[in-house]
């Protein structure tokens, strides 16, 4: 049930048998529906989570009211909402899942004591958290550094899944425009 995930870690570091006994034994499996949120804003995050299937998006409310999406997962991705779950605070994020999708989960309190029992899982914490906050970064910059059109023209050549699977108001407000500017962008490629 749980391969998916196993064969993730193996792309990043090897695990033995043994050790993915103990990392399995602490997985639970959450099934959400579409629209179903894993975390609301103003929750806490109490653990890190892995999408076996399904599509999640993370978003928050700006001051107008408006959604601002900010990340897509899409199987084999690990999310989570960090500074709330290392600080103990309420989220300012929402995750929801877009399409019927399914979560390993693993609890905080559970990954901490793996943490202090195995310097294997602790080098793989980091490697893993060390990728995801590669990838916010370069979010980051995409958002600075082009403009609306290179920005579309960006995730059409390196991120066609957010195009094909991603509801075109959700994804225009990901490239920081509205859906109107988006519209006009796909005519006129």
């Amino acid at each position: 049930m749980y391969l998916p995930l196993k064969n993730t870690f193996e792309k990043i570091l090897k695990i033995t048998d043994e050790d993915w006994d103990i990392f399995e034994s602490i997985l639970e499996t959450k099934k959400l529906k579409k629209k179903e949120y894993l975390l609301k804003q103003g929750q806490i995050c109490r653990g890190i989570y892995f999408l076996s299937e399904g599509t999640i998006r993370t978003f928050h409310i700006n001051n107008n009211g408006k959604e601002i999406n900010t990340a897509f997962y899409f199987q084999n991705d690990f999310l989570r909402e960090i500074e709330s779950m290392t600080n103990k605070i309420p989220s300012q994020k929402n995750i929801q899942a877009i399409k019927n999708s399914t979560v390993f989960y693993i609890d905080k309190t559970k990954l901490i004591t793996l943490y202090e029992k195995s310097e294997f899982y602790q080098k793989l914490g980091r490697m893993v958290l060390e990728k995801l906050t590669i990838c916010e970064q370069k979010y980051s910059s995409f958002l600075t550094a082009y403009s609306p059109k290179e920005r579309y023209l960006y995730i059409l050549e390196n991120r066609p899944e957010l195009i094909e699977q991603i509801p075109l108001q959700y994804l225009a407000s990901y490239l920081g425009i509205s859906r109107e500017s988006l519209s006009r962008i796909r005519k006129r490629i």
